[in-house]
């Protein structure tokens, strides 16, 4: 009875995932079609501009055990986040559940004039764009090949980029005391830490702080 139910739930899984691609992909080619004033000329402009915004940035991956467990590719530009992706996956099953792009909304407000072209459509060339490009190729790299971007989102948030701080260069008293200052951790939590869990919460939430 038990393989018969989990059968059942696999099976019912395996069509909302299927179900779930088709509906993304026919509510993309639904944009594309109503949009009609983005031509390829326009979309390759679009593309361009974000090859160029790519070429200017540096690619940083925080730690996974210091982003709370989310896979994030952030793309930065004068120590400022000017396109992130985030992929979720779920802590319970590990099963990938969504695909986020962030980029700054200055790019799209730009395109949006320049082209004469109403945002959802560039969004949604910007979708396919980092997805086919990108996406396809962090995945492989974090051994989670399943992962895609599913929408792309503006964002006015000028957050800071990530930064690997070279903590060899900080006493553990010294990271002792941050911690005990701007977390809830006990003291003699904190000074039970080994030397890398140490280390990676201090990262963590020193880069936490610089976003508050």
């Amino acid at each position: 009875m038990l393989n018969i139910q989990l059968i059942c739930y696999l099976c019912g899984l395996k069509v909302f995932i299927i179900m779930k691609d088709l509906i993304r992909k026919v509510l993309r080619e639904e944009v594309s079609r109503r949009f009609s004033s983005g031509t390829l000329e326009k979309q390759n402009f679009i593309i361009k501009q974000l090859e160029d915004l790519i070429s200017d940035a540096t690619r940083i991956i925080p730690p996974l055990e210091e982003n709370y467990g989310i896979h994030n590719e952030e793309w930065c530009k004068d120590g400022k986040v000017v396109m992130e992706a985030r992929y979720h996956v779920d802590e319970d099953t590990d099963e990938f559940f969504s695909g986020d792009l962030f980029i700054d909304q200055d790019v799209i407000e730009f395109l949006s004039k320049m082209l004469q072209v109403r945002k959802p459509f560039i969004l949604n060339v910007v979708t396919e764009w980092y997805d086919e490009n990108y996406a396809s190729k962090f995945g492989p790299e974090v051994n989670r090949p399943e992962f895609e971007i599913f929408e792309t989102f503006e964002t006015d948030a000028k957050r800071k980029c990530y930064q690997m701080i070279d903590v060899d260069n900080i006493s553990r008293e010294e990271m002792m005391d941050y911690l005990d200052k701007e977390t809830a951790y006990r003291r003699d939590e904190i000074e039970g830490f080994s030397s890398n869990r140490l280390k990676s919460t201090y990262r963590s939430v020193y880069n936490s702080r610089l976003n508050r």
